[in-house]
């Protein structure tokens, strides 16, 4: 199937025709709409709302969705498939550079998502090179076991000196692993007695009850901030030993 791209169309508009024209190969939409998702990770219901028009979709979303459409897990060839718009909003939004080594694989975010010591490996290399001292004071054996796991799929490689470094084939994250990941890092990681000094950390909650346009402004401030954190860390000079991490999460008090 290639997208169906039409001149001038908006995002919203392009993917709700591209999932109609691939959901036009399943016998009727529930069937299609199941098999999708199955194998986007996407749940029904995202799904529903993007054939509807009733959303826009992320940068992560739009990945999966295409992914699948194109039966390509290498995001850089990817982008030379998708339609324009889609590919802008992806190139605006995504604060990982695409690499043309790289794939990226559903059963790698599986892994992580269920695997603390696997999620936590791989995130460590993704800060810097990691010993095998390392890995054994903190996990084990059961680390060494699992970077044999991580080895074996590519999510890990070795360097010339010895340390490993995040292999070929990598993982992009949707929004649920990313609570999952978030969470049990801000669990394990955030440090409470750092936060009575300044410069150590930050531990901040707040709650309002807000406009619809005060809310929006809210996440404007929040994706900005986010951006602004991962172009400070792609600075010349910004790369050093000191492993951090950030998670912002902002939303209503509602279950739905």
């Amino acid at each position: 199937m290639k997208g169906v791209e039409i001149n001038h169309i908006d995002l919203i508009d392009q993917v709700a025709i591209d999932l109609k024209s691939k959901l036009a190969e399943y016998n009727n939409i529930k069937t299609g709409i199941t098999q999708l998702s199955g194998e986007s990770g996407l749940s029904e219901r995202t799904l529903y709302r993007m054939l509807n028009k009733e959303n826009k979709p992320t940068y992560q979303s739009l990945f999966k969705i295409y992914k699948t459409i194109f039966k390509s897990s290498n995001e850089s060839l990817l982008l030379d498939l998708v339609p324009e718009v889609v590919r802008a909003e992806i190139l605006k939004r995504n604060p990982n550079p695409i690499k043309e080594n790289v794939t990226y694989h559903q059963d790698i975010e599986t892994e992580i998502y269920y695997d603390k010591t696997f999620a936590e490996i791989y995130f460590l290399a993704a800060c810097a090179p990691v010993s095998n001292e390392l890995i054994q004071y903190r996990y084990g054996m059961n680390g060494m076991l699992t970077v044999e796991k991580m080895i074996e799929m590519k999510a890990l490689q070795m360097s010339k000196d010895g340390l490993y470094t995040l292999g070929e084939n990598q993982a992009n994250f949707s929004a649920k692993t990313l609570k999952r990941i978030g969470n049990s890092f801000v669990e394990k990681y955030s440090k409470t007695e750092n936060a009575q000094e300044l410069n150590n950390n930050l531990i901040a909650f707040y709650a309002e009850g807000l406009s619809d346009e005060a809310y929006r402004q809210w996440l404007k401030v929040d994706e900005k901030a986010f951006k602004e954190k991962v172009a400070i860390a792609k600075r010349d000079g910004s790369r050093g030993n000191k492993r951090a991490f950030t998670f912002n999460v902002t939303d209503t008090l509602q279950e739905k």
